[in-house]
């Protein structure tokens, strides 16, 4: 064979080779390395990190556990006649849980609000007057209340109109109840205001076993003389921590008040203000009682223009202005009579509102939400058993007992009772 023939020649044809192939079962295979494979610097920290971010989230899984363990043992012991929920969202408030039950309380109230609309069937009953009582000292009586001006037409049978109840003192009322619909969006739920005329009535203010706490000589329910004249009680502020605000009481300071909270003030003569401390009034030697809640709803007759905002600053951190839930607020008209005003569906706004329309000059918001908001009407059947009490709730929907401040169980925050003279 030539070289060109072994070559091949240029037209591209090749010489022919002959391949051995050996079979693959008989062909050498290649040594494992018994060593296992060095894993790079990358895999190595990504391997590192999981390890962490477990070991870390069953730390933090133990960690939630067991604080949630703690609050609900120590929300279980504390004594107080409210809910299991209710020391329990204290008990998570007071130990940086905020972060957990407002939210939660937020969405729940959100959820719960009333539909929109409706019209009640009738005005809520209320408890007619009773027992007539005499003043030793009758001096200047105030006049009974105007209608409340109504925003929802047609209106209810007796809506917005006066009713008095309680005892007659000195041949007239000291108390009347109205009620009237606070907007025109939730046309359903009544909101209900009682006007006390303190020449008739007193008033005073009742320490509660954790707010403001401490040990006073007036136990935190009604008891003795307090039990034998009372008239009705009614829910007072925030917790203090929330409230910014104080609580004075027969020359004791249990919270440092605080210039420009809004206060009602209680004198030793039996008069009640409602404005800013340090503004409308101060300490005097005839203030027997002072307690302050946030800011002013309603300033020299007009609304405050931060109502309809969600300044927790000013509207506290457990729920916003805008959730509708129910509330409460208290109030001085022109004249001097006190008014409270509750309602199991409002705003910050329409409070403030539903106060300025049932007269007060100048108003300010107790506390919120189903569990704290109470009024309750007291009446004495037995003459001769002063200490036999009949209670009646202010409106069906509040969930509260209507015993709820008659003992023995303690009252864990302050509350305000009416008692005749």
């Amino acid at each position: 064979m030539s070289a060109k023939d072994a070559r091949g020649d240029h037209c591209g044809r090749r010489s022919t080779r002959y391949v051995r192939h050996v079979p693959t079962s008989l062909a050498p295979r290649p040594v494992a390395d018994p060593r296992p494979p060095r894993p790079t610097r990358r895999r190595y920290w990504v391997r590192r990190a999981g390890a962490v971010a477990g070991f870390t989230a069953v730390l933090v899984l133990m960690l939630v556990l067991a604080f949630l363990t703690v609050s609900i043992v120590a929300a279980w012991r504390t004594p107080g006649n409210e809910d299991f929920k209710a020391k329990w969202a204290d008990w998570l408030r007071s130990h940086d849980g905020a972060f957990i039950v407002n939210p939660m309380e937020q969405w729940y109230y959100s959820s719960q609000a009333p539909h929109k609309g409706g019209r009640p069937k009738a005005l809520n009953r209320v408890p007619t007057t009773t027992r007539t009582l005499h003043l030793t000292a009758t001096g200047h009586h105030l006049r009974a209340p105007a209608p409340i001006p109504l925003v929802v037409t047609p209106a209810l049978p007796g809506e917005g109109r006066w009713q008095p109840t309680g005892p007659l003192v000195d041949g007239a009322p000291g108390m009347y109840i109205a009620q009237f619909r606070a907007d025109t969006v939730y046309t359903s739920q009544l909101t209900t205001a009682v006007w006390i005329d303190p020449t008739r009535l007193r008033l005073a203010l009742v320490p509660g076993a954790r707010e403001p706490g401490g040990t006073w000589t007036q136990p935190p329910y009604l008891t003795g003389v307090q039990l034998d004249r009372a008239v009705a009680a009614f829910n007072g502020g925030f917790r203090f921590q929330d409230a910014h605000g104080g609580f004075y009481l027969d020359g004791r300071t249990a919270v440092p008040l605080r210039t420009g909270a809004a206060s009602i003030a209680i004198s030793r003569d039996g008069r009640v203000n409602v404005g800013l401390w340090g503004r409308d009034f101060g300490m005097t030697t005839t203030t027997r009682a002072v307690l302050q809640n946030l800011v002013l709803l309603v300033d020299h007759g007009r609304l405050d223009p931060t109502a309809t905002y969600t300044d927790a600053r000013r509207w506290g951190y457990t729920l916003g202005a805008n959730t509708v839930v129910a509330r409460s607020g208290i109030g001085v008209t022109a004249d001097g009579a006190l008014v409270y005003v509750a309602g199991p569906a409002l705003t910050v706004r329409t409070l403030a509102e539903a106060l300025q329309r049932a007269g007060a000059v100048r108003a300010m918001t107790l506390d919120l939400n189903p569990e704290w908001v109470t009024f309750n009407l007291y009446t004495h059947p037995d003459p001769g058993q002063l200490s036999v009490v009949d209670a009646t709730k202010l409106y069906p929907q509040m969930q509260r007992s209507a015993t709820r401040y008659l003992g023995p169980t303690q009252e864990s925050r302050d509350f305000f009772t009416v008692i005749a003279p």
